[in-house]
């Protein structure tokens, strides 16, 4: 199959499930990757699953039940605004709602097999902004902003015996980006149609220590991005518009290791806490944007000193803790809540208000009602509000000037059906 033929059939399948970028909260990557935990704060990788393993830990696939499968959406609901309160401008973001689609399913492959295997369709994150009133010398401007990458994820367990479970995971990832800075005015410019696939593996283990008290561990590896067949669209004022093909260097998807303990404290309480280490820093450093085959005479536009755009975004590697409870009223009725932190990966002098992904305090609740052989999962997940500042005087590093500021929290909620059999 052809490159370009795999492009389309991977991308209509997200447009079909309706997948949208999102503004994510841990980075760029969501807190969870299913309902129960979202409900939990993110707090998985311990604890025992059936399908949805496949997206976290691959190890718990199958530990619950021999067979599941699950369908899921989340809507995510972000508030952005950008300011210079030197100036008394603060500018809202549009309003903006993103459908995330989840698809899942496991199974044991035969009655007495150590093995499970599963399958799982999952947005893995993004970023995004969309503001079309910005103050600036020339007036006011529009400025823009689409990163989104999804996941198909296949995955086998197999339990060595009663107490340890390993996995393996293969991902194929998609991912598009698009943004615009002040097109309108001389010197702006609007980015389109990047898209590059990425692939990654994953591995985890499962320990029962005793019957009350288990140990998980997963680890992912970057994925690189080789972003390609775009265009870029410069404003060269009594020129006109240009338009350029256009590509994307050195963004990449991060690596990231995982461990937590899960305790059950009573038949009816499980608690479970997760720490989570996630490699920003090699995977979003100076990205580069190369623009190429313009018209005859016509230069492409570069940072000054340089061969391309430039975008110095220097991230920080980033540590995230987990805490979630789960209570089983009864057999039908199950309660959850959870906290997730993880310090913004965005140092303060590289603030970019086109890639703002600085959320750090979640708290979250979830429910489950159980019905024979199906399950609602339902929940809901605050990420507080978040205010950075970038005074740093560099143009190259800070196209917006010293004293922006951005503030950003959201509001998700996240609702699955799971069928066991």
């Amino acid at each position: 199959m052809t490159p370009t033929r795999m492009r389309t059939l991977f991308a209509a399948a997200f447009l079909a499930m309706a997948a949208t970028p999102a503004l994510a909260t841990n980075g760029m990557n969501m807190i969870g990757y299913n309902v129960r935990a979202s409900g939990m704060g993110g707090a998985d990788v311990a604890i025992a699953t059936d399908c949805s393993g496949t997206a976290c830990n691959p190890a718990t696939l199958g530990v619950q039940h021999k067979r599941s499968l699950a369908f899921g959406l989340s809507a995510l609901m972000p508030q952005v605004s950008t300011a210079y309160d030197a100036l008394g401008v603060d500018v809202e973001n549009e309003d903006q709602v993103f459908p995330l689609p989840y698809v899942a399913y496991a199974q044991q492959l035969s009655e007495d097999s150590p093995w499970t295997i599963g399958i799982d369709l999952f947005a893995q994150g993004g970023m995004g902004v969309d503001v079309h009133s910005f103050p600036t010398p020339n007036g006011n401007g529009s400025y823009d902003s689409l990163v989104r990458y999804e996941r198909l994820t296949g995955a086998a367990s197999y339990r060595v015996n009663e107490k340890l479970s390993l996995g393996l995971g293969a991902m194929i990832g998609y991912a598009d980006i698009e943004f615009s800075l002040f097109p309108e005015f001389p010197g702006g410019i609007r980015v389109e149609d990047l898209y590059s696939f990425g692939y990654a593996g994953r591995a985890g283990l499962h320990y029962q220590i005793s019957e009350r008290v288990s140990l998980g561990a997963q680890y992912t590896s970057a994925a690189g991005l080789d972003l390609d067949g775009g265009t870029l669209t410069a404003n060269y004022g009594p020129a006109g518009n240009v338009t350029f093909d256009a590509e994307m260097e050195d963004f990449t998807w991060p690596q990231e290791a995982e461990v937590g303990i899960a305790f059950q404290a009573t038949p009816n309480l499980l608690i479970a806490a997760d720490i989570k280490w996630i490699g920003w820093s090699e995977a979003i450093d100076l990205v580069k944007v190369r623009a190429s085959g313009g018209p005859p005479g016509m230069p492409a536009p570069v940072t000054p000193g340089s061969d391309a755009i430039l975008f110095d975004m220097n991230w920080d590697d980033q540590w995230v803790y987990a805490l979630g409870i789960e209570y089983v009223l009864n057999q039908n009725h199950t309660f959850r809540l959870g906290y997730n932190y993880g310090k913004t990966p965005v140092p303060d002098a590289n603030l970019s208000p086109l890639f703002p992904a600085i959320v750090e305090h979640h708290a979250t609740i979830g429910y489950r009602l159980t019905l024979n052989n199906w399950a609602i999962d339902l929940a809901y997940e605050h990420g507080f509000d978040n205010r950075q500042e970038n005074s740093n005087p560099d143009p190259q590093v800070n196209p917006f000037g010293p004293g922006v500021s951005i503030s950003h929290s959201q509001n998700t909620l996240h609702g699955a059906i799971i069928y066991f059999f």
